[in-house]
């Protein structure tokens, strides 16, 4: 009776009864995703454009303005390098993604839901998302800033503080352990490939390559166990 008449007050009182509590937490977790999905595409566009511009202009700047010639940076005479090479590499960290998910929870790759959101959208909006995005990001990265610092400090340094600019500018990675390691260690890996090949086409092909291929995975491994890691704790 006791129970009852508490309830009874409460209602009275306008509290709401603890059930709805996880009603309403959906309900905001559904509107913070869908405000994110509809700023998600533009964003990202922003984003690689801005990068394409700075890298342009840095690489005019510092680089071609000065007498140094394209293809010092977009020669296209090493076939090897830039289809093997790049293959071999793509395709080695895409196994890596793939047993990191087997051994990882999938909140270690949570990054507050972008990814997730990035990889729903449907493959042939995401091929021409990760084509752009790698030939802006590699311009700028391998482009600009490791062949400046490696000129400034030698190639081990250059390839390391290269490496930590790439990985801060993932910044919604900070507070994911995981995730941070794995952007500074695919960003050595590219820089090595980068000075090894000598032509950006080499990383941007592989830097497009995984990060399509693994988008690719994702869809079949990683998602579903997000949907069943969200079903069993709904």
């Amino acid at each position: 009776m006791e129970t009852m008449e508490r309830r009874e007050e409460d209602n009275r009182a306008g509290n709401k009864p603890e059930e709805n509590k996880p009603e309403e937490n959906n309900q905001d977790e559904e509107h913070y995703e869908e405000k994110l999905r509809r700023a998600l595409i533009p964003s990202f566009w922003l984003t690689q454009l801005l990068s394409l511009l700075l890298g342009g202009f840095l690489l005019w700047f510092f680089y071609l303005r000065q007498g140094y010639p394209w293809q010092d940076f977009l020669a296209w005479d090493s076939t090897w390098s830039i289809w093997g090479l790049s293959t071999v590499l793509a395709v080695s960290m895409m196994g890596l993604q793939i047993l990191a998910w087997k051994i990882f929870s999938p909140d270690a790759f949570d990054d507050g839901g972008i990814n997730r959101l990035l990889l729903e959208l449907p493959s042939q909006f995401l091929l021409p998302m990760f084509i752009i995005g790698a030939f802006s990001e590699e311009l700028l990265i391998r482009g600009v800033i490791q062949t400046g610092l490696a000129g400034f400090f030698g190639p081990v340094y250059g390839i390391l503080f290269t490496s930590l600019i790439f990985t801060g500018m993932h910044f919604r990675y900070l507070k994911k352990p995981l995730l941070i390691v794995a952007a500074f260690v695919i960003s050595v890996c590219l820089c090595l490939l980068y000075g090894f090949a000598g032509t950006l086409w080499a990383t941007v092909y592989a830097h497009f390559l995984y990060n399509f291929g693994a988008a690719l995975l994702a869809k079949k491994y990683y998602l579903p166990l997000l949907a069943r890691e969200k079903k069993i704790n709904s």
